[in-house]
């Protein structure tokens, strides 16, 4: 990919970065989202009553150490 960048006209380069630069924001975001998404999950007591009781059912009650 690297030498195919490299044979790309000058102003197609810039193109190619800035189409990374989109890429890693895109992938930054997307992580915000997720962790705020669990957190959001994590804080509503219903689903994380749920969520133990699906866990414990096939892993067994959890023990606090």
């Amino acid at each position: 990919m690297i030498k195919e960048i490299h044979r790309l006209p000058h102003e197609h380069v810039a193109q190619v970065f800035d189409f990374m630069k989109y890429l890693q924001q895109k992938t930054q975001k997307g992580c915000e989202t997720e962790i705020a998404e669990y957190k959001a999950m994590a804080a509503d007591a219903e689903r994380e009553r749920e969520a133990q009781e699906w866990c414990g059912s096939y892993f067994g009650p959890a023990r606090s150490q």
